[in-house]
């Protein structure tokens, strides 16, 4: 009985612990900030949290003998990856005699394999290090369950993470291949080594956050397992074995623990203060920065005039005098919706053969990237100005005098499912999308209504920089940009840029010839950095869109386009009205500019171009693009793009570039490849708007696989008016 008694007291006990370890996953949030190499983790280890899809951060960190600036970007719950740029102080590595640093580049990815659940903890799988020289090169698996105000990581690393050699590599028993690691210093930094991940020796990693009460304050003790003793950026790489201690480790540090301390402080809910005590010996400092564009909407948007209160159309409708199409109607309409940002070209009243009477308005907006909010718009002013005279609204939205979609909004469904009881996702199935009949705008009754030139600027603070370059670790350069566009007639505009420097950094450095195998079309980016660093003319082109068919676009255009390149070009899209798919073909002949960036021309020119397919993937708002071609180094191949969509609006890519320029020729790097991030002006304005920021970020700067950009592209350019937004944006429809 005595025996029975303590066996069910055991199992008690045994069940009330994992019932606290279960509970434990539902009353405490784990911190989540990013580690000194731009890594969801601790100091220098990584875990298996992540920030959200959709998250991007950035810093500066500081932990001798290594400095790095971060970014760190999650397209996916279970993807996310970081770009990083480290100085590291070695005098036997430095590229310039004079110096005592060097400064790498590198790409880390990390896989979740497991979220964490009642029972499992997470678990993830990452890579470090992808595009530099390898110096921080590591693999990883890593475990983190979080129990109350406690995090838990552990971990077990190959590479640099694994240079303490705790343990025998587990993978050993699977091929002979994996107990070696095989290390080239001299290799061409950027290219990849499968043949080197998860080899080697491997050493356990791991850490504890402490996060009292949820509160701002952390503190954390990590164990790491990389080796001080033996790292490589602490080595001359290139010594040989039998060279003096002081020539192969004129860098080496001194390591009194493998413990390290450190406590984060948490600036709201976007930014961490972070100072660590490591190695016993060295104090660590670091400051980082997190938003989330999935979740990021900015300010609230003030659309004008606000929507009516909702009485008002059914009194319009059921009491009001049904009213056609007048001049004097037309021209309220066309004011009213001038009030909202929506540009009136035409309006065109009918009957259909079965009777049915439509209004046609070709529009043009302002306000963003929504077609559902645009026709949504129309629709209701329409409503208030006619009543229930017509029976269908037809929408044209026109993108640079060109009719991209058309749609047909039912009036009484439109009333029901946005003004009445109905749900707005009844709406999707009465609406029809068509293509746009290129000859409706000509039999218009009421067109040319916009007046021309017409005219749009934007004054923006922007940054030019160059981070990780052999003259000095950083350069960056503050501007004040000026940008404006005329639209001269329905189908030809003018765009034009003018910077100037409002602060930099530069000096009198920047001005270094560094040679290349090919025709140097953007590895001079430092002479252009310097000689127009003042002020410069970004650019200064005309384009003229205009129709060829339903479904099918063209583009001239002609002029300065970018910071290098000037010329004319020439573009073909086809992109069908309901379809996820387009093909396009550019061509265009470009002139180099002079170093000062204002009106002259180097004798380089060259002509490039390219068959490109894009594709929308049906899930999670995925975009493949697939170009095949010549580039501007005259060398020919192709580039693969991918990128993620977010609800603000914001995208994240990345993309590689494979042409027929061996690795020798093409320098460090061996291929071109990179991500980038487009961001939404509106997201910050509080009217909304057109147009996004680009950000492209290279491990390495080089002259193959480069494109140039030859005006407005037509896809990106129609890109809002797509049919499918009335579906990923259906809420819009009632704004």
């Amino acid at each position: 009985m005595r025996a029975l008694l303590h066996a069910a007291c055991r199992c008690t006990g045994i069940a009330v612990l994992l019932w606290g370890w279960a509970q434990a996953a539902a009353y405490a949030e784990p911190a989540r900030f990013l580690n000194d190499y731009g890594q969801v983790g601790l100091m220098q280890t990584p875990t298996a949290r992540s920030l959200g899809q959709g998250a991007i951060g950035a810093g500066y960190s500081s932990t001798d003998p290594i400095e790095g600036y971060l970014l760190h970007v999650q397209p996916f719950e279970w993807l996310q990856g970081g770009f990083r740029f480290v100085n590291i102080t070695n005098p036997a590595l430095a590229t310039d005699p004079s110096r005592d640093d060097f400064t790498d580049k590198g790409v880390d990815f990390q896989f979740r394999l497991l979220r964490e659940g009642d029972w499992l903890p997470a678990v993830a799988i990452g890579l470090t290090d992808l595009g530099g020289n390898g110096l921080l090169a590591s693999e990883y698996l890593v475990l983190s369950r979080r129990f109350f105000d406690l995090d838990i990581h552990f971990g077990i690393g190959w590479g640099r993470l694994g240079g303490r050699a705790d343990v025998d590599n587990p993978l050993g028993v699977v091929d002979d291949r994996f107990e070696t690691r095989q290390f080239n210093f001299e290799r061409e930094a950027g290219k990849l080594s499968p043949e080197s991940w998860f080899t080697g020796p491997a050493a356990l990693f791991g850490g504890v956050v402490w996060t009292p009460a949820g509160g701002p304050l952390s503190l954390t003790l990590e164990i790491e397992g990389n080796d001080y003793n033996n790292e490589r950026f602490a080595q001359n790489p290139l010594a040989p074995e039998t060279a003096p201690d002081e020539v192969r480790f004129p860098a080496d540090p001194e390591v009194h623990a493998r413990v390290n301390l450190g406590m984060s402080y948490a600036v709201g809910n976007w930014g961490q203060l972070a100072a660590s005590w490591q190695r016993g010996n060295t104090l660590g400092l670091r400051f980082t920065a997190v938003g989330n564009f999935d979740r990021m909407r900015g300010p609230e948007k003030v659309l004008r005039p606000s929507t009516p209160a909702m009485p008002s159309y059914r009194t319009q409708v059921q009491h009001g005098r049904a009213k056609a199409l007048t001049p004097a109607r037309v021209e309220r309409i066309q004011r009213e919706l001038d009030d909202q940002w929506i540009s009136v070209y035409a309006i065109h009243a009918e009957n259909d053969l079965h009777g049915i009477r439509r209004v046609t308005v070709w529009a043009g907006q302002q306000l963003g990237d929504s077609l559902p909010l645009l026709a949504g718009r129309i629709a209701r002013t329409l409503i208030r100005q006619t009543g229930a005279y017509y029976d269908e609204f037809e929408v044209v939205e026109t993108v640079g005098g060109i009719e991209a979609t058309s749609v047909v909004i039912p009036r009484r469904a439109f009333h029901r499912s946005v003004m009445g009881p109905a749900p707005v996702e009844m709406l999707a199935s009465s609406v029809r999308t068509e293509a746009a009949d290129p000859a409706g705008y000509r039999e218009a009754t009421y067109r040319d209504l916009l007046r021309y030139p017409a005219f749009t600027y934007r004054l923006t603070p922007s940054l030019r920089s160059n981070i990780g370059g052999p003259e000095n670790f950083a350069f960056a350069q503050l501007l004040a940009r000026l940008t404006g566009t005329a639209q001269l007639g329905p189908r030809l505009s003018l765009s034009g840029g003018v910077a100037v420097n409002i602060a930099d950094n530069f000096g009198s450095r920047l001005d270094r010839d560094f040679p290349s195998a090919l025709p140097k079309v953007r590895s001079d980016v430092r002479r252009y950095l310097r000689t127009g660093k003042d002020y410069y003319l970004s650019q200064l082109e005309a384009n003229y869109f205009f129709p060829i068919a339903p479904d099918w676009f063209g583009r001239f255009s002609a002029g300065i386009f970018e910071d290098m390149f000037g010329g004319g070009a020439s573009e073909v899209l086809y992109r069908p009205t309901n379809g996820r798919w387009a093909v396009g073909l550019e061509v265009a002949h470009v002139w180099q500019r002079d170093f000062e960036q204002r009106f002259g021309f180097q004798d380089y020119n060259t002509t490039t171009g390219h068959l490109t397919y894009y594709h929308e993937l049906p899930f999670e708002n995925i975009r493949m693009v697939l170009s095949a071609g010549r580039y501007l180094a005259r060398d020919v191949g192709v580039t693969l793009d991918f990128s993620r969509g977010f609800a603000s609006g914001a995208r994240f890519g990345i993309f590689a570039s494979f042409t027929n320029v061996s690795a020798e020729e093409f320098g460090e790097g061996a291929f071109d490849k990179g991500f980038y991030m487009s961001i939404p002006f509106g997201l910050f304005s509080a009217k909304g708007g057109t147009g996004a920021a680009q950000f492209s970020f290279r491990p390495i700067q080089r002259d193959g696989g480069q494109k140039v950009v030859s005006g407005r592209s037509l896809y990106y350019s129609l890109d809002a008016s797509h049919a499918r937004s009335l579906q990923t944006r259906q809420a819009d429809w009632g704004r």
